[in-house]
């Protein structure tokens, strides 16, 4: 579901928001029209007609034969560019095919930007039922194990400023609603080292997940392995922990930095 634009970030340019909003609706549902978008995301008629004019221009959208808009080809380039530009994926991606191979899971790699996380690699395992999930999906912060460990060493003025921004939605009959009973909960994260997802993003599916850390001991990506609850029962937490934290250390490693500590 596809939420009216907000400013979250302090200082963001409304127009530029708008027309970000404008993108993720049509991303998530591709051939809608004029009317349709202007009234999912309440923009004024004239406000609306503009931006899309704009989105046009540029080749971000593209108005198809039956009016509907789609994504355009600009938003193609620009997101291979993108991913050229970007390399811990690139250095983590035989780490994922090695551990998604060993544990028969599907494995991804996300980074934080700004009030979600985001997939940058994914890699699935030779099992018949595939997680539906995508390179550039993203996923709740506090509903997700990934989401749990890119906030989970924050500094405590910064990840109270995100929670605080955050809209408490409950997706599912486990997920955490209250912001201090989730922040008791990032505790445990970090001292355990590792966080899991139990049918608390999305149900069905149970998640574990571990950081990975730059030489200073700031988190900068997160690796999570993700199953059905047919493929990953909770009893196998505790198991596949130390091995997917092991990889997330190698990958640290890998790229000229350390494993992270389990202290707050």
């Amino acid at each position: 579901m596809t939420s009216k634009p907000t400013d979250d970030e302090k200082g963001g340019v409304p127009a530029l928001i708008k027309g970000f909003g404008i993108l993720d609706l049509i991303a998530n549902e591709p051939g809608l029209g004029f009317p349709a978008i202007r009234q999912r995301l309440g923009l004024p008629k004239s406000s609306c007609h503009l931006l899309i004019a704009t989105l046009c221009r540029l080749g971000a959208i593209h108005m198809q034969p039956d009016r509907g808009y789609v994504l355009g080809l600009r938003l193609f380039e620009l997101g291979t560019l993108a991913a050229n530009q970007r390399h811990i994926e690139q250095e983590a991606l035989p780490y994922l095919r090695k551990l998604s191979h060993e544990v028969q899971l599907t494995c991804h790699l996300g980074v934080r930007e700004g009030l979600k996380a985001v997939y940058l690699a994914k890699v699935d395992c030779e099992r018949e039922i595939m997680v539906n999930t995508w390179v550039g999906k993203r996923l709740s912060l506090t509903s997700s194990s990934l989401g749990k460990v890119l906030l989970a060493w924050l500094p405590e003025a910064e990840l109270d400023d995100i929670l605080s921004h955050l809209d408490w939605i409950r997706k599912c009959p486990n997920t955490i609603t209250d912001p201090i009973t989730f922040k008791a909960h990032l505790a445990d994260v970090r001292a355990r080292g590792w966080a899991f997802d139990d049918q608390e993003d999305i149900q069905n599916l149970r998640c574990v997940a571990a950081p990975v850390m730059n030489l200073q001991g700031h988190v900068i990506a997160a690796l999570s392995v993700v199953g059905t609850v047919l493929d990953l029962d909770i009893s196998r937490f505790e198991e596949l922990a130390p091995q997917i934290c092991a990889v997330a250390t190698a990958i640290s490693h890998d790229l000229g930095r350390r494993p992270p500590t389990t202290a707050p």
